[in-house]
């Protein structure tokens, strides 16, 4: 019988190769699971037990919401001392159980997936263990039965996170459970979230002494607070300097929606930007692939930057100019905040709390071009 070899092994042969031969070096992130699969002309399934026999060689590790990171023989030794020291905490020792929830995300893919948030729960569960608390996850929809989850699972506190629906919020204060809102705002709890307006002022100002006055935002959901923010830092700092309105399209936040956004954008307009903001590093990432594919040079056709400095943007080509918020600042900050008033039935539960954010000027935004610039239609 001829030895024929399984597909998922093809791929992972050919993944292996290309990590020891250094096509693939220390530090860099393989493709997607859709990219390795279009590659290969194989489904997700082969691709995930491919990228399975890489992991258990000790030659990649997968992180939730980033991707699948060669790594060096340190950096897998100290993963598995973290891991080890991670379970040497016994759940018997727990003081309680915090909920993490959040909303569904509006389009294909769950939300705990889009890199801010799972970055935001790796921390936020890493600190909880710390603090001797065990952490539940789930998302929440508008239909979901949130009272008879209550009912079943005791929570001693709960953080919500982002635009998840008011009356869960307030089922929960009609309960008692302490609550806090982290990335969003509500006068009735403590909320936590990035400085969103004096970041995007501080990247937008960069890029107007840079020299560029023509603009494009692609932004994220409109009613996003995140978003409504960071326009408003650019209005600010486009007001205040003289800019001409902007190009402005929305996204769902995703890398997919931007890069079909922009490239309409920029295929239906006569004057092309010299730069395009991103309203999230995700968007910023959609953004430089339509770029590349309408033969665009980032930065010496056309700048782009982004925003929240999530572990993707440094891998990205060019490495991505942005703005860093302490993800895990912010996760740290909420649960101090709970913690207290779990432990203080009395105490202040209204209060708006911003993290700092600053400016991480990388390689994909120059001054605007002096040369003619065209694309590709």
């Amino acid at each position: 019988m001829a030895n024929t070899k399984l597909l998922y092994v093809i791929v992972y042969e050919a993944l292996k190769e290309m990590i020891v031969s250094g096509g693939y070096r220390v530090g860099d992130l393989l493709p997607s699971e859709r990219e390795i699969g279009e590659q290969h002309n194989v489904d997700r399934t082969t691709v995930r037990k491919a990228l399975k026999l890489l992991v258990d060689e000790n030659l990649v590790v997968k992180l939730p919401g980033i991707g699948t990171k060669v790594i060096s023989d340190e950096e897998r030794l100290e993963l598995q001392e973290k891991m080890s020291e991670k379970e040497a905490i016994p759940a018997t020792n727990s003081k309680g159980t915090i909920g993490f929830f959040l909303p569904p995300s509006v389009h294909r893919t769950d939300r705990i997936n889009q890199p801010f948030y799972s970055t935001l729960f790796y921390h936020t569960e890493k600190e909880a263990r710390v603090l001797g608390y065990t952490c539940f996850y789930s998302t929440l929809d508008e239909k979901d039965d949130f009272e008879s989850l209550l009912n079943r699972q005791k929570f001693d506190g709960i953080i919500f996170v982002s635009n998840v629906s008011k009356k869960f919020i307030n089922l929960a204060l009609d309960l008692k459970i302490p609550c806090v809102l982290v990335n969003e705002y509500n006068s009735k709890i403590l909320s936590y979230l990035v400085d969103n307006i004096r970041g995007m002022i501080d990247m937008c100002d960069y890029l107007i002494e840079l020299g560029h006055k023509k603009f494009a935002l692609i932004e994220g959901i409109e009613s996003y607070l995140s978003n409504k923010e960071r326009n408003i830092g650019c209005t600010y700092s486009f007001t205040r300097n003289n800019i001409a309105t902007p190009y402005v399209r929305n996204c769902d936040w995703s890398p997919d929606m931007a890069y079909e956004v922009t490239k309409e954008l920029l295929t239906s307009i006569d004057e092309l930007p010299t730069a395009i903001i991103g309203f999230n590093d995700n968007i910023a990432i959609g953004c430089l692939r339509a770029a590349n594919e309408l033969g665009l040079r980032v930065p010496e056709d056309i700048s782009i930057v982004g925003y929240d400095d999530i572990e993707q943007s440094r891998y990205a080509n060019p490495p991505l100019t942005t703005v860093h918020a302490s993800i895990l600042q912010l996760a740290q900050a909420a649960l101090q905040g709970l913690e207290y008033q779990m432990q203080h039935e009395e105490t202040i539960k209204t209060l708006k709390t911003y993290i700092p954010s600053s400016l991480k000027v990388r390689k994909s935004c120059s001054a605007p071009p002096t040369h003619k610039v065209s694309i590709k239609k």
